[in-house]
Formats: C-alpha cells, structure tokens, sequence
C-alpha cells in the first residue's frame, strides 16, 4: 500500500484537493504494482513550513511511503509528475516541492500484517 503525506505552508481549496488527489492516483502507476486503488492520500495545507528561514515562500514537502520496492523502479518519473501537478495545480516552483521516500519494511490492516516482498 503506498501512502502519500502532503504538506504545504499554502491554503489547499476542495477543488484543488480534488485534482492533487486525481493526479497523484495517476502517478503512482510509475512504480510496478502500484495504484490508486490501493493508494491514501493525506493533505496538510497551512503547515508552518520555512524555507530559507521564510514562511512566506511557498513550499510543498510531500512523503512518499511504499511497501515491497526496494528497486525504487519508477521513482525518477513519479517526482518529476509530482513537481509538475504541484506547480500546475497550486503554482508551487518545481525547485520548491521536495519529496522524501520511505521504504516500508511491513505494514497491517484488518490484522493481517504484511513484511517483505509479499504482497
């Protein structure tokens, strides 16, 4: 299951909530197995974000989780999507969107637990 964690130092509006949400549903595709399917998404818009030791300048940190890739195949153009949905969407800079993978060693849900490439 991937989860991606949204953080951004701006005010996100439903509308653009929606198409950040459909966007990033489509990107995650990028890596084998993965889809929005099994995608959650959590959004944390007016994050006390500094950059550069300013609030004001507008940032996005987004935290990518995925379970069984240790490749990281598909990786290169899932942030370049990223980058741009987050520059189209809400005008961030691409040079101001950061993403940060972590690779999911096991997970659980509904009690079933999950560790290695087995799922």
């Amino acid at each position: 299951m991937p989860f991606i964690d949204v953080q951004t130092n701006l005010t996100i509006s439903e509308e653009h909530i929606t198409a950040l949400k459909a966007g990033l549903g489509k990107l995650i595709a990028y890596i084998p197995h993965k889809s929005e399917q099994s995608l959650m998404i959590n959004f944390h818009d007016n994050a006390r974000l500094y950059l550069k030791g300013d609030h004001r300048i507008a940032t996005a940190l987004i935290t990518v989780s995925v379970f069984a890739s240790p490749q990281h195949l598909g990786y290169q153009p899932l942030v370049q999507g990223i980058a741009q949905l987050f520059y189209r969407i809400l005008g961030i800079p691409l040079e101001q969107v950061y993403v940060k993978f972590e690779d999911i060693p096991a997970w659980s849900v509904a009690g079933q637990l999950f560790s290695g490439a087995k799922c």
